[in-house]
């Protein structure tokens, strides 16, 4: 499982992204270019659907794809990273 949350460092970046943003929901193109590639996005998306941290949703109506935070502990971890990373 570790290395599915930590084996490369966009996972974290986009992890915390998704912890700092102010929705639950967002869509795949919405991480910034600096946080991950957009080439990478869906790969790196798609594993944190597996570890049960996000669920994904393909609305019939539209060709984009949403992601929703669930209420796996996986995000403590996420957010005390973030609280240690902010406070150096």
């Amino acid at each position: 499982m570790g290395g599915e949350l930590f084996g490369r460092p966009c996972r974290l970046t986009l992890a915390l992204w998704i912890v700092r943003h102010d929705k639950p929901r967002f869509y795949q193109s919405e991480p910034p270019r600096e946080v991950i590639l957009q080439g990478d996005a869906a790969r790196e998306l798609g594993r944190l659907v597996r570890l049960g941290m996000l669920e994904e949703a393909r609305p019939d109506d539209s060709r984009r794809v949403y992601y929703e935070r669930t209420d796996s502990p996986l995000w403590k971890i996420i957010q005390a990273a973030a609280e240690v990373i902010e406070s150096k």
